[in-house]
């Protein structure tokens, strides 16, 4: 009976030693307007900036080909994108980046 006891108690002892903690995350959201010439992007509450967009790109509404472009950017930079949103020709994209551990 000790003897499981015990083994019970190093096994629990090792995995809480070795657990990490929740990871944590930069949020951002890019939007785009079908109809306009600059992207705005909010980054982990902080940041606030608006970036031109390619002119080859055709404006309309139902074009989102521009915000596309910029998710994919974002991504080379390792932001993974968590979901897209439409509303009315207004296109989101909400991405985040796994912050380093300071070890």
């Amino acid at each position: 009976m000790k003897t499981k006891h015990l083994l019970f108690t190093i096994a629990l002892f090792f995995s809480i030693a070795f657990m990490n903690a929740q990871d944590k995350y930069e949020f951002m959201i890019i939007e785009y307007v079908g109809t306009s010439s600059e992207i705005a992007l909010s980054i982990d509450g902080i940041e606030f900036k608006k970036e031109k967009i390619e002119p080859i790109h055709i404006k309309s509404y139902s074009n989102a080909n521009p915000l596309i472009s910029k998710v994919k950017e974002y991504q080379a930079k390792d932001w993974e994108l968590m979901n897209f949103q439409i509303l009315t020709g207004v296109y989101y994209a909400f991405l985040r980046k796994k912050i380093a551990d300071k070890k």
